[in-house]
């Protein structure tokens, strides 16, 4: 970590962190999962938050059941949103410090809350010193 011997420092600091934050943000929006059914029919492709950006199904598919088909789908939907989730992982735990999948919800809502106030709070302090840029 920087040390931190003034509030010019502290601005920097904050400013790096700011960074850092905005990057992993970009790289995120970035992604995308992919997965596939385990007969190999259907594939998915999803994005942040899970959202389905992708589906396709195998024309032969369509002789399944629906039963079998729904199956199909959900397994596809899940793996890719199971991969989005592994690849977020990658991009915040150097930021964050932990792999926010592994974690309670509640947990990492707590510290990203955390993290805007303390932001925030050094954002209004830097600009109450004029070391803003």
């Amino acid at each position: 970590m920087t040390e931190i011997r003034n509030l010019e420092d502290l601005a920097e600091y904050a400013e790096q962190q700011v960074r850092r934050l905005e990057k992993m943000q970009a790289e995120l929006a970035g992604q995308a999962g992919t997965g596939e059914s385990p007969r190999g029919y259907v594939r998915a492709r999803t994005g942040p938050g899970g959202l389905l950006q992708e589906l396709r199904i195998d024309p032969t598919a369509l002789r399944l059941s629906a039963e079998e088909l729904e199956a199909e789908v959900t397994a596809a939907v899940t793996a890719a949103q199971r991969h989005f989730n592994e690849r977020a992982d990658d991009i915040m735990a150097p930021v964050l410090g932990m792999r926010p999948s592994e974690q309670a919800l509640a947990e990492l809502e707590e510290g990203m809350t955390k993290l805007d106030s303390l932001a925030a709070d050094l954002d209004r302090i830097a600009r109450q010193h004029g070391l803003t840029r």
